[in-house]
């Protein structure tokens, strides 16, 4: 029979196994940020780089070797950056899972018609300087990969005066308002974790959770349904200006542009309103009775 560990040999390899995880999950989130990296690399590198092909054609290049250049950048920027920032991101969730803290089966899993949380984490809170920080990195980027093809429709400028503008202007738009989306949600997530803490301060927030305990632990911290309202709602308010696209500018036509006004207020608005939702129900996480740096699976 193999022999049984005592209680000290016990503590000693959960120490191992952690310290172990911990190792695994820098490592899980270097790789993340490294495919998130090149994804945003092939992107804006895409963008710029059809900007020289175009130089180079009206510079007397071979058209037909710019359009294949033009074609071969083209795709770099379709699929590829779309499927980096998929595995960026499951290495980043787990990877931070692993780094700080931890995943472990729920001995107390909920009796509930839905599926069982059969799984918990719980894992150190970031630090409010890296999640301004990371807000600040989302920011700049949404505000190249949007604010600069939009602010283009205004004036005509790069990228608008470039051929193949609509190759990779629209991708840009694309990327970037799905970041902006990220961003959104991580903005409603410091606000989250600010108004959480201040009602631990006040002692609001206990594990008795507060009025509407259920409801709001099935929004807020089962499902996250605050994060993912605000960030559908950034998605919305990036992608309102893409009404615009043609009807402004130097080309653009008066009437198209008035035309244009009244769907990019209502999409807009729409974006607004749901930021603003999730903006509310994440105030209300004191309510759920569950530590911030927590969570359980859906299965």
């Amino acid at each position: 029979m193999p022999e049984r560990l005592t209680e000290a040999q016990l503590g000693e390899r959960t120490k191992r196994v952690a310290a172990s995880n911990h190792r695994f999950g820098r490592v899980l989130s270097i790789i993340g940020v490294v495919l998130a990296a090149i994804a945003l690399l092939l992107v804006v590198g895409g963008g710029i780089a059809l900007t020289l092909v175009d130089g180079a054609r009206a510079g007397g290049a071979d058209e037909s070797t710019a359009d294949s250049a033009a074609g071969v950048l083209t795709g770099a920027m379709t699929l590829p950056p779309g499927a980096l920032a998929l595995f960026a991101m499951c290495a980043l969730v787990a990877g931070e899972q692993l780094r700080r803290g931890s995943i472990s089966k729920n001995p107390n899993p909920p009796d509930t018609l839905l599926p069982s949380a059969s799984y918990v984490s719980r894992f150190n809170v970031l630090p409010y300087r890296w999640h301004i920080f990371w807000v600040a990195v989302g920011l700049v980027i949404s505000f190249v990969l949007v604010g600069i093809p939009v602010i283009s429709w205004f004036t005509g400028g790069w990228p608008e005066s470039v051929r193949e503008e609509d190759a990779f202007s629209g991708f840009w738009i694309i990327y970037g308002s799905l970041a902006f989306a990220v961003t959104v949600a991580a903005a409603t997530s410091l606000l989250k974790k600010r108004l959480f803490l201040r009602a631990v301060a006040s002692g609001r927030a206990t594990a008795a959770g507060g009025p509407g305990k259920s409801f709001w632990r099935w929004i807020d911290f089962r499902w996250r349904f605050d994060l993912w309202l605000a960030g559908i709602g950034g998605l919305g308010i990036a992608l309102s200006f893409t009404v615009f696209s043609g009807a402004v500018g130097p080309d653009g036509d008066a009437d198209e542009a008035a035309a244009a006004i009244l769907p990019f207020i209502g999409i807009l608005g729409a974006g607004v309103v749901l930021v603003v939702l999730g903006a509310i129900a994440a105030a209300q996480f004191w309510r759920a009775g569950e530590s911030l740096g927590s969570g359980e699976s859906v299965t």
